[in-house]
């Protein structure tokens, strides 16, 4: 939008009406002025008086196209012609706010032009009254066309709306996703050394040490959080060993990595490395066994994640925020993710990622 347009549209809608009005005003005086010729008092009377109903341009439109209308008809039955350019505003300013009537519009000031072609004498033949409906259209579609331009502005002004708060709700789930995964694990690590210790009954000092340490990392993946909400540092495949190796101590983990020689683009990577650390996690909380199994490989151009434990959970998975931000992460990239007891004993979490998902 314009510097001027914006400028306008800071203006009351009166204030607007009114410069219109007195805008119309000094055309329909200037234009004879300009010509060296006298302006009446009659005509100026007649002039204001067909100006001033476009005040009520905008609230009622066909009442001010009739008055400004019949304002100039009575100045040149009277012998004292206004300008025309008041009521030429008043049908433009008509078709532009009106959302129906407009074909009533046409035809009412073709009668219009016709008449006070009529009032000034001039013989009424067929090729004046097309040039009289030609006139008319004008106006008519001169504002119609500024109706749609300006509904078509109004409608892309709301679709990147739309869009601005699509795209801040999934930032928002992203950022629930990256804190539920960087903190979320180091602290169920804590939780279950703490009460793994307790059950033990293993001496105090090494297992509060072990906890100072998941303690530690939890603080260190705080402050790289706002890194990894950027992809920088964002985790990659190659982590998965030191992943699996700081949980050793609640969990043993084999991984299998079958890349085929190829290197899946860094956001694949970050996500295949969240969902395989949120489903051990969850296999830690909830699984009966301290062993699963880990499994990613590449193959046609697709990225598949499968972990599998051989614990006794019956029944439906729930939908809790970790498998929930599995999901998640994976849609993000144009993938899938299921969860659910497997084949036997056991539960397997399995993820399929495009290598050309870019999170776009």
């Amino acid at each position: 939008m314009s510097t001027v347009a914006v400028r306008w549209r800071a203006f009351p809608p009166l204030a607007q009406d009114v410069l219109i009005a007195l805008g119309v005003l000094c055309v329909s005086l200037g234009l004879p002025a300009l010509d060296g010729a006298a302006i009446a008092v009659d005509v100026l009377l007649w002039t204001v008086a067909a100006c001033v109903p476009l005040l009520w341009r905008r609230s009622l439109p066909l009442s001010s196209v009739a008055a400004t209308g019949a304002v100039t008809l009575g100045s040149l039955w009277g012998g004292s012609p206004a300008s025309p350019w008041a009521a030429m505003a008043a049908v433009f300013s008509a078709a532009y706010h009106l959302r129906r009537h407009r074909i009533v519009l046409v035809l009412a000031a073709t009668a219009w032009m016709i008449a006070v072609a009529a009032l000034r004498g001039v013989p009424i033949v067929p090729s004046g009254v097309l040039t009289s409906a030609g006139l008319a259209v004008l106006p008519v579609s001169l504002g119609y066309a500024l109706r749609l331009h300006a509904d078509r502005a109004e409608a892309m002004r709301r679709l990147v709306e739309s869009e601005a708060g699509r795209a801040q709700a999934r930032e928002r789930n992203r950022v629930a996703r990256e804190v539920h995964d960087l903190v979320g694990h180091q602290l169920s690590a804590i939780r279950l050394r703490a009460l793994g210790s307790r059950k033990a009954g293993i001496d105090a000092v090494p297992a509060l040490g072990a906890i100072a340490d998941l303690a530690g990392e939890a603080l260190g993946q705080v402050r790289s959080l706002v890194d990894v909400l950027r992809e920088d540092g964002a985790p990659s495949l190659s982590d998965l060993d030191g992943l699996v190796t700081g949980m050793r101590e609640v969990l043993r983990a084999d991984i299998v990595l079958d890349l085929g020689g190829h290197d899946p683009p860094r956001p694949v990577q970050a996500a295949a490395y969240r969902i395989v650390e949120e489903a051990l996690s969850n296999v830690a909380r909830h699984a009966s066994v301290r062993r699963a199994g880990v499994t990613v490989r590449s193959r046609d151009g697709e990225v598949v994640i499968t972990v599998d434990d051989d614990g006794e959970r019956g029944g439906k998975p729930l939908e809790g925020n970790g498998i929930r931000g599995m999901r998640e992460r994976a849609a993000a990239l144009g993938g899938t993710l299921s969860a659910g007891p497997r084949d036997g004993r056991g539960w397997r979490v399995r993820a399929t990622v495009p290598c050309a998902g870019d999170g776009s």
